[in-house]
């Protein structure tokens, strides 16, 4: 006889996570399925960036400084040190010559002025003040976005997972999902609910597919290659958030323990889905490279020897957009894949246990529904 519950989530990443949570908030009795550990996939192997700075599409933008608010109030309940939250800000600059010119940056600060997102512009005097390790070249400006930070995110997962369990749900780790037809089965027999939410990472368009016992034509998600570097050499020190303007897209952040995280476009791509140790070498050599261009005094050779990476399959939804709320042709099921779950999860959790438990649509969901895609 299958266990029971109100409501069974697939994936214990941190937006499956968050929505158990929000769930458990309104009296779900909720089971979360996880076929590896919590927050054993993309949640540990992403940059953990906090922001809507880099999202500058209106809608976009509104969903992803809603996750930010959602982020400000868990950090204000249970405290920074217990979810890891870190508000750092960031830092988004160019100069004459560089790949991403100061005009881009001054468009982007506009669009985010309009917003109302919180920024101020800053010359280069104020960048190197801010991020003295760093070389800012001649004439460089940007601008400071105070609001963002990171997230230790496989800290906040973890809390999020005991306060599921204090709400009388249930996290199966280690547990595959076998089938869904009805109830869910999974290698440790079948699990029975009202309702069921797909938030499997790279795996939900299948899971939906199975589901629905239909294939979609064309998928609805894609899989992204990243790789994550950690650098622990004396030389690489930072105290926010840095979006470097070259042509990798170079972002880095703070770490714990003083060490620095990056990450950039052209090494994931380097990378792959699966690198030989050769191949993985070469894309943390190209990622060092990049880093050792803006650090002042970072030496390749010494932060090859202490670079740490890691390696990891996102999600990427086909039109580069959150996919979120009840799948088409089905009353029960719903799915939460996206390309920003570490900032969107508070606001995805929030908004899809509201249209789970109580019925209640938000028009902030709307451009974010599976009915954009076919299903089958």
């Amino acid at each position: 006889m299958a266990d029971r519950f109100d409501c069974v989530v697939i994936g214990a990443g941190l937006v499956g996570l968050a929505i158990a949570f929000e769930l458990g908030e309104r009296g779900q009795r909720v089971c979360v399925i996880e076929r590896d550990r919590v927050a054993g996939g993309t949640t540990s192997r992403s940059l953990a960036w906090l922001n809507a700075t880099s999202k500058l599409e209106p809608d976009y933008h509104r969903l992803n400084a809603a996750g930010m608010e959602g982020h400000r109030r868990w950090a204000e309940r249970w405290g920074e040190e217990v979810t890891g939250h870190r508000r750092t800000g960031c830092l988004v600059w160019a100069a004459p010559g560089t790949f991403r010119s100061p005009r881009d940056v001054r468009g982007a600060y506009s669009s985010l002025i309009q917003a109302d997102y919180p920024c101020r512009w800053i010359g280069r005097r104020e960048l190197s003040a801010l991020e003295p390790a760093l070389a800012f070249d001649e004439g460089a400006e940007g601008f400071l976005a105070p609001a963002d930070g990171w997230l230790d995110a496989p800290r906040l997962a973890r809390h999020l997972a005991g306060e599921i369990a204090s709400r009388g749900g249930e996290i199966r780790e280690r547990t595959a999902v076998t089938g869904l037809s009805g109830a869910v089965e999974t290698s440790r027999g079948p699990v029975a609910a009202e309702r069921i939410v797909i938030a499997a990472g790279i795996d939900s368009a299948a899971l939906a597919a199975r589901a629905l016992g239909r294939r979609p034509p064309s998928p609805p998600v894609t899989r992204v290659p990243g790789l994550v570097v950690e650098l622990g050499a004396e030389a690489a020190r930072l105290d926010h958030v840095v979006c470097v303007p070259d042509d990798g897209d170079l972002n880095m952040r703070p770490g714990s323990s003083g060490r620095v995280l990056m990450v950039a476009d052209d090494s994931d791509r380097a990378c792959g889905e699966d690198p030989s140790r050769e191949t993985l070498h070469a894309a943390v050599r190209l990622l060092v490279g990049r880093a050792c261009r803006v650090f002042r005094d970072l030496d390749e050779d010494d932060a090859m020897a202490r670079a740490l990476p890691r390696t990891g399959i996102r999600p990427m939804p086909a039109d580069g957009r959150s996919i979120a709320g009840r799948l088409p042709g089905s009353d029960n099921l719903f799915i939460a894949v996206t390309h920003s779950g570490i900032t969107l999860a508070p606001v995805l959790g929030r908004l899809l246990a509201d249209e789970i438990a109580a019925g209640r649509l938000s028009s902030l969901l709307e451009p974010f529904r599976p009915t954009r895609f076919a299903w089958g």
